[in-house]
């Protein structure tokens, strides 16, 4: 299946922030309504999977997360959430475990 890439390092930031917009720079508000939500729904209308590598970063908060995930989980539904993403994440694995249990959260589950 074909993919769009999405580099957190190279295209937001390598130092995310915290949850919303008020919280700090870079944002996991800033990071949906700049760059996530935008490639989810080019790639869900293209059929294709949306890869985005969370290497070379300083990390992730869970707020930083929940502020862009958990966001776009709520809007699409946790199933078509997860059937869109792949990741990438050779720095710490977890981080992905993290996302998938976030957008699991959602009350959303279409």
């Amino acid at each position: 299946m074909e993919k769009i890439t999405l580099i957190v390092a190279t295209e937001f930031t390598d130092a995310p922030g915290s949850r919303d917009r008020v919280d700090g720079p870079h944002s996991g508000e800033e990071f949906f309504d700049t760059l996530l939500r935008a490639r989810f729904v080019k790639a869900q209308e293209e059929k294709k999977k949306l890869w985005i590598d969370l290497d070379n970063t300083w990390g992730y908060a869970s707020s930083f997360i929940s502020g862009a995930f958990g966001r776009l989980a709520d809007e699409f539904g946790s199933k078509t959430t997860l059937s869109v993403l792949t990741f990438k994440s050779e720095d710490d694995p977890t981080q992905i475990e993290k996302i998938v249990t976030e957008v699991n959260k959602s009350e959303n589950h279409g």
